[in-house]
């Protein structure tokens, strides 16, 4: 049995990683997913996973150690920094531990307790999955770890995102532009909102929709007020199904100021939704000209879907384009035979 553990307990890319891998593994492995209790729960249920559940009210060392006791886990799956720090101290070497970073956060380049603490615990750490080469790239210590590393991106089916969009063609969900995503400051929500009002202003777009919660909800809905710009730019929330979002908009927006892969926009471009993004981390490898544009600046966004949305021509091309360019990722079954060779390894 495989014990995968995670410290956040909302539902967002390394949960939705998770999923994939207990669904596309399920045939040959048993998975318990550990994680605090919260939006989680709801997301597991939908998805008929709750069964494999294992609710916490918060991570800790004493918790990892209570599960392994009880669950006798052959291989603990660690997820992101925080997650693989505790087990490998909560562990020591007693369960081999595979450590998941789904994430570049600006501090892995600094000489922080963090990057050391990740460092020191990589001594009882078996095996390091990275979603993209910047996270490699990017981590101070890189060249002082032991362990194999594996550069594996995410499982990623397009049919899968396809099979789970319930609502086409829905007026009450509709919209020129869409940013799905935590609210938070990786996710830069905030240039949405100003790249929204520039292009309202242009005549461009007459709706936005922010789907996502997180610690920035009160600034941006403050931001919003101030723009007056409530009628226009929707904030939806969490939403458990953000697919049917993406199959009634018109463009991605993806900002974000670090990015550990990006799978948001391979799910919007699965649905032929071009992606406007800033080519942070692992979105530089995912987003070209055939499938929208790169970004660094306020002014870049606005006139890049402004282009988009004033050229039918441009956007039949680049919405075929995020098409084929989905499934040049679409790789769940050879994720799922790389993953067991490693936890094969590893027992």
């Amino acid at each position: 049995m495989i014990l995968h553990v995670i410290k956040s307990k909302i539902y967002s890319g390394a949960e939705n990683v998770v999923c994939q891998i207990i669904n596309g593994l399920n045939d040959r492995e048993d998975f318990v997913y550990m994680a605090p209790h919260g939006p989680i729960e709801d997301k597991l249920k939908s998805l008929g996973l709750y069964e494999k559940y294992r609710g916490i009210d918060s991570l800790s060392i004493s918790e990892i150690q209570k599960a392994v006791q009880e669950l006798q886990p052959s291989v603990v799956h660690a997820h992101d920094f925080t997650a693989s720090v505790f087990c490998a101290f909560a562990l020591k070497g007693s369960v081999p531990i595979i450590s998941h970073l789904h994430n570049n956060p600006p501090w892995i380049k600094k000489f922080h307790l963090k990057t050391i603490s990740y460092l020191m615990a990589c001594k009882y750490i078996d095996h390091i999955l990275m979603v993209s080469s910047a996270v490699k790239d990017e981590y101070r210590y890189t060249s002082k770890i032991k362990c194999p590393i594996t550069i594996i991106g995410n499982p990623f089916s397009v049919d899968g995102v396809c099979s789970q969009v319930t609502n086409k063609n829905n007026p009450d969900i509709a919209s020129d532009l869409l940013f799905v995503g935590r609210l938070t400051e990786q996710k830069n929500p905030q240039l949405v909102i100003e790249v929204a009002k520039a292009l309202y202003e242009k005549g461009i777009i007459s709706k936005a929709r922010i789907v996502g919660d997180g610690e920035l909800r009160e600034e941006l809905d403050s931001l919003i007020c101030q723009y007056n710009l409530q009628d226009v730019i929707s904030m939806e929330g969490f939403i458990k199904n953000s697919y049917d979002y993406m199959a009634n908009t018109k463009v991605q927006i993806m900002p974000s100021k670090w990015e550990g892969f990006g799978l948001v926009a391979l799910e919007a471009m699965s649905l032929s939704k071009p992606v406007i993004c800033s080519g942070e981390g692992g979105l530089i490898n995912i987003v070209d000209d055939s499938c929208g544009k790169v970004c660094r600046t306020a002014d870049e966004y606005v006139d890049a879907i402004s282009e988009l949305l004033s050229n039918n021509d441009l956007y039949m091309k680049k919405s075929q384009g995020a098409y084929k360019r989905a499934m040049e990722y679409n790789n769940i079954n050879d994720y799922c035979n790389t993953l067991y060779d490693i936890y094969e390894e590893c027992r």
